[in-house]
């Protein structure tokens, strides 16, 4: 099977940096460990990833774990996109830094959608979530975007709105599909929070509360055809998690979890329903199937690149292993390199490591499987072998 391909094939997440104004409370950037990298992507370094990258994609996002207003290189990275007409590209942003100079380069290069990120509808939600954000400085950045694409009279960029889901502002779901609406946004997106061990949140997860996440997601939708917005959010969670009492330590797939990529016994959803709507979902492009082969395509159609040219094969690899580095290595090299190869016999024969049975972002591990909204630190075993990462959590978080 061809693994370079002449086609647009690969969905590309590029960090230009490591940082961020906010301390959100499901966030790595409020681990008490985290510390914020002076590395930034920029001039030979970004001019080589986009060459070598940008001409193979069919999706670039400007954005995964960090803030890219903070990128001195956002608008030449802008540029790059546009330079190698690369169909779909944007990032997303907490909006607290966005500039009508940044909004004007935006519309100069025609960049189709913007997403912001917005985790309450309320200004007590807000700003218990976004900490230290205001809800009043926010929402003038949302009337500075459709300020600026009025006075350009530009029907881009598409606005999206993102929102993690949590026990706080679960009964807001529907009330942020009405803000979204009011301030000209075309879509929401809604992703369940997952568990990061060190941030005290475990009873945030929706697992706690499985039938409430599915009857508020169904409101949102609801709500979100009536204004004809469109609402976007994973397979409902589980209902029978509510019958196994509070968690407050989420299982990993060797304790009784399951495995969050494949179906479990008493599954809600076959397996190749699941990876239909999470490549759907994820923009890979994989045409829907009746079976599958694997239990993953991320290693097939997705690069993740850090800020100093480092790679990830996927937006949540918690193992912390680099797969390539795009300072002394090409495209090619790394693409078709030992580590990518190995990772993908091992999910084509479902021999998963502990980083992949233990798929730990339910947006994209399977909503009827505890490990999918496990720990992050017991992922991270001593003595696991391809798990012997670092386990600083600034790399953590990417999704």
């Amino acid at each position: 099977m061809p693994v370079i391909r002449e086609r647009r094939f690969l969905r590309v997440k590029l960090d230009m940096v490591t940082r961020c104004q906010l301390r959100c409370i499901m966030c790595h950037f409020a681990h008490p460990d985290f510390k914020e990298s002076p590395v930034v992507m920029g001039g030979e370094l970004l001019e080589r990833v986009a060459a070598q990258v940008f001409p193979r994609a069919h999706e670039v996002a400007l954005s995964s774990s960090s803030e890219p207003l903070m990128a001195p290189d956002l608008p030449h990275a802008l540029e790059l996109c546009r330079r190698y007409d690369v169909p779909a590209f944007h990032f997303s942003t907490n909006a607290l830094s966005m500039t009508e100079k940044i909004m004007d380069t935006v519309i100069d290069v025609r960049m189709p959608w913007l997403t912001v990120s917005c985790d309450g509808a309320t200004k007590a939600t807000f700003e218990r979530i976004r900490t230290p954000a205001k809800w009043e400085v926010f929402l003038r950045k949302l009337d500075l975007i459709q300020a600026v694409k009025r006075r350009r009279g530009s029907d881009v960029p598409h606005l999206a709105m993102t929102c993690v889901l949590m026990r706080s502002n679960l009964r807001e779901a529907a009330d942020l599909v009405r803000l979204a609406h009011a301030k000209g946004f075309r879509n929401v997106n809604f992703t369940y929070m997952a568990v990061m061990g060190g941030l005290g949140i475990e009873d945030e997860t929706p697992m706690n509360d499985p039938r409430l996440t599915n009857a508020m997601v169904a409101e949102a939708r609801r709500v979100g055809r009536e204004l004809g917005i469109d609402v976007v959010a994973p397979m409902p969670i589980a209902e029978g998690f509510a019958d196994q009492g509070i968690v407050t330590d989420a299982a990993r797939s060797d304790q009784g979890g399951g495995t969050a990529i494949a179906a479990p016994a008493d599954a809600a959803f076959t397996a190749a329903e699941f990876l239909n709507s999470r490549n759907e979902l994820f923009a890979l492009k994989v045409k829907k199937k009746a079976e599958h082969n694997r239990s993953c395509y991320f290693p097939w159609y997705y690069i993740h690149i850090n800020p100093d040219g480092t790679v990830f094969p996927c937006g949540c690899w918690f193992e912390f292993t680099s797969f390539g580095d795009f300072k002394t290595q090409s495209f090619a090299e790394i693409w078709t390199g030992p580590k990518y190869r190995e990772l993908r016999r091992q999910i084509y024969n479902m021999e998963l490591r502990d980083v992949c049975a233990n798929c730990s972002v339910a947006n994209m591990g399977r909503p009827d499987v505890r490990a999918s909204f496990s720990h992050r630190a017991k992922v991270r075993r001593q003595g696991s072998g391809a798990n012997e990462g670092r386990t600083d959590p600034s790399a953590a978080g990417r999704a």
